[in-house]
């Protein structure tokens, strides 16, 4: 943890339209963070988090250290063919679990004034929670949400349509962009062939790839989904893989990233009880030793992002926070030598009692200003 304070500017809830654009983001970006107030949020996870870590300064060296999402919302839940939950590790460090309660219990005030029918953001807090201090006392199952289902029904049993709908994210890159991916793509499977279990020779033959705009908090990442031949030559057993330029590690705040690669993601994305990606690896930025390495890994079969618009009713949001919080803190029973686990539990116990009606307040006051900034953000004038 940092011995000095961060600068203001990186607590302050407020983006500017023309600020976006100097960061190179689209108008339609720039609308699509404008068209509601959780959207603006989205786009708010570094601030944030260090909203939260200053406010709980009084309590730093009684919060111990684990493994956080550094990111965790609502529609943060993915659903696969096999698996579901909280996903998106890239923001993921070591720091106080506060930071995942209050950016998690925030995004359910939100989340309330956009459910059509409306919702009662405590009481779904609440099931967060009380699932989250469940999970630290001793070990508990998981139980799948009812989303779930309907969520892996949308698109049907039959693998053709997943990539379909994958194909349809992708588009065109420049020439010179799509030149220089395949003209460099042999490192990528020279380290697959180093690192992982033998695979066909053509598993990692690029049939499509493309750019695609996904995502708000990372939106102004450059990202590309590259479709390559999996298996056997049946287009059906294809992989998509996503690659990202990986954004530097933070060293103010109280959350931290160990340097090394990008490879740390994945290494918490571990810790955190998540599986790892059938195909994972980096590679380093062809545009200079000095920029972020490319971070690829393998969207898994029916990989599905979880939108608001998806949530019926307070059961459903009442399900996905008791799932989020059993996640969250679930991981500490897995991740600990066995001799360690008491004194992890212990120690997180004492600091939820600490501090669990703060987040709430925090929680709900952040969610509170949130609305204002996106109220201001939206009267700003195009012109701007």
């Amino acid at each position: 943890v940092s011995t000095s304070l961060p600068g203001d500017d990186i607590f302050n809830l407020q983006l500017t339209k023309p600020q976006l654009r100097a960061n190179g983001a689209s108008e339609a970006l720039i609308d699509k963070i404008g068209a509601s107030a959780f959207r603006y949020f989205r786009a708010m996870a570094e601030p944030f988090k260090h909203r939260t870590c200053e406010a709980f300064r009084d309590l730093r060296w009684r919060l111990p250290s684990g493994a956080v999402h550094g990111d965790a919302h609502l529609e943060q839940f993915v659903v696969t063919d096999e698996d579901f939950g909280l996903a998106d590790f890239d923001n993921a460090g070591y720091g106080p679990a506060i930071v995942d309660l209050v950016r998690y219990a925030a995004s359910l005030h939100l989340a309330c004034l956009e459910m059509e029918g409306g919702c009662d953001p405590e009481q779904a807090v609440t099931a967060y929670f009380t699932a989250y201090r469940t999970a630290l006392d001793h070990p508990v199952r998981r139980n799948q949400p009812p989303i779930v289902a309907r969520l892996r029904a949308r698109l049907g049993p039959e693998p053709e349509a997943w990539l379909e709908w994958a194909d349809g994210l992708m588009r065109p890159l420049p020439r010179a962009d799509d030149e220089r991916v395949r003209s460099e793509w042999f490192r990528f499977v020279a380290l697959m062939g180093e690192t992982n279990p033998p695979r066909p020779e053509g598993f990692y033959t690029i049939s499509r790839l493309g750019s695609v705009e996904i995502g708000l908090g990372s939106a102004l990442e450059r990202k590309m989904l590259i479709r390559i031949a999996g298996a056997t030559d049946d287009p059906r057993d294809d992989v998509i893989l996503e690659a990202r330029n990986h954004s530097l590690p933070e060293y103010r705040g109280c959350v931290w990233r160990p340097t090394g690669g990008s490879l740390n993601v994945f290494m918490l994305t571990s810790l955190l009880a998540h599986p790892l990606p059938e195909v994972f690896g980096v590679l380093p930025n062809p545009q200079g030793d000095e920029l972020p390495e490319i971070w690829i890994q393998s969207w898994e079969r029916g990989y599905r992002e979880l939108s608001l618009s998806d949530v019926r009713d307070q059961a459903d949001l009442n399900a996905l926070s008791a799932d989020a919080g059993t996640q969250l803190a679930g991981h500490f029973w897995s991740t600990d030598p066995e001799a360690l686990r008491g004194y992890e539990r212990f120690t997180q116990l004492r600091a939820f009692e600490l501090t669990e009606q703060r987040a709430r307040d925090l929680a709900r006051s952040l969610a509170r200003e949130v609305i204002a900034e996106w109220s201001r953000f939206r009267g700003q004038d195009v012109q701007n």
